[in-house]
């Protein structure tokens, strides 16, 4: 019997994240697999090999993908000669719409299958890429409750199989009461963002809202979520407060830890909703970024709690919206009222319930294996 040869694309941390699992798992029904992949030291360690690491292909905004088009378009050469030399049976794409959707043109063309594994939020913006999405894509495998029925109704092949945070952790599927007494040493977690220019739009702003915060809450401390590839020390020279704590890889621990969290708008989001812990949501980029994507973006919210919701279930403060006062302000309000505690995790709990059950990347995994099998028995 052949040995399946997949190639799998995730440009950016937390498709790296899940891709690891999801190659553990195909590794684990057929050791024998070879998977090359786009990816960071989550895939590597879980057995793939790297043909470029996240590190040489996650750029953030329109502004620095256009810094960056000569290195993108290396990236996109070097790709397509691996495609033909290499003639993967499988592409198995996640997320990084902007490079996997010509990705997958370009392996329709090579008459190579492609599955998507994290869907693109083409829904939120964009909805244009429908049209490649259902010429090039074979399968979707969706990971929000409302995709599957959002594609399906646009004629692609889709299936919901869970949210792979739910394999991560064991979510909080009913609403934590807080007691009916005002928080008085709140614990504050802070999580600025995972790519540079997340941190740098952020993490000031933050900062200087706990500051803000202490002047109610005086015994207030707040942890910063650091993520193992950017540099903070000017930030820790510049900030030395001893109610401040850098933390780096524990993530799970500040968010149980935290009385409330102050987010990216990102995945993070919606690891703090199963974890029931409120959170107040904030996201800035360039100006010309916001601009362009006025243009696009069809949602009323940008964070998934709220999106999947339908409601405002955590506060957002976006771009010009975003400063220390409105943190603070925000803050303020949620750790003052139990009432509005308890309503919020009632609906992260809720949210919560909406995501699936455990065991996502298996389900993945066997989709994509009897895929290959299905294919080879064709053909």
């Amino acid at each position: 019997m052949a040995t399946n040869n997949i190639f799998i694309s995730a440009g950016e941390l937390s498709g790296d994240i899940h891709g690891g699992k999801l190659v553990s798992k195909l590794l684990s029904i057929d050791d024998s697999q070879k998977i090359t992949a786009i990816g960071g030291d989550n895939m590597q360690q879980a057995g793939a090999s790297l043909l470029y690491h996240i590190r040489e292909t996650s750029f953030m905004g329109i502004s620095e993908i256009f810094r960056h088009l000569f290195k993108i378009f290396k990236i996109w050469q070097k790709t397509k000669r691996h495609i033909k030399s290499s003639r993967p049976d499988l592409i198995i794409a996640i997320d990084y719409p902007g490079f996997n959707l010509r990705l997958a043109k370009f392996a329709s063309k090579q008459d190579i299958p492609v599955i998507y594994y994290i869907s693109p939020k083409i829904w939120a913006w964009n909805e244009r890429r429908i049209k490649k999405v259902r010429k090039y894509v074979n399968v979707m495998l969706c990971i929000l409750p409302f995709e599957e029925q959002w594609y399906r109704n646009r004629g692609v092949a889709a299936c919901f199989i869970g949210n792979p945070l739910i394999d991560q952790y064991d979510p909080v599927t009913e609403p934590l009461i807080s007691n009916n007494q005002k928080i008085e040493n709140p614990e504050i977690g802070l999580f600025p963002g995972s790519r540079a220019q997340e941190i740098e739009n952020h993490l000031p702003d933050m900062i200087q809202s706990i500051k803000n915060i202490r002047q109610t809450f005086p015994a207030a401390n707040a942890t910063i979520a650091m993520v193992p590839d950017f540099d903070f020390s000017h930030y820790r020279a510049k900030y030395k407060y001893d109610w401040l704590n850098w933390i780096q890889n524990r993530n799970k621990q500040i968010m149980e830890n935290s009385d409330i969290l102050i987010m990216a708008s990102g995945t993070a989001v919606l690891e703090a909703t199963i974890f029931n812990t409120p959170a107040v949501v904030v996201y800035r980029v360039s100006p010309f970024t916001y601009w362009f994507g006025r243009i696009f973006v069809n949602l009323d919210y940008i964070s998934l709690p709220n999106i999947i919701a339908g409601k405002e279930v955590v506060p957002e403060l976006i771009q010009n919206e975003l400063n220390p006062e409105n943190i603070c302000r925000e803050v303020v309000a949620i750790l003052s009222s139990p009432a509005r505690r308890i309503q919020m995790q009632q609906n992260l709990a809720y949210i919560t319930r909406q995501l699936g059950d455990k065991g996502v990347a298996g389900r993945a995994a066997n989709i994509i294996y009897n895929r290959i099998k299905q294919d080879a028995s064709i053909s």
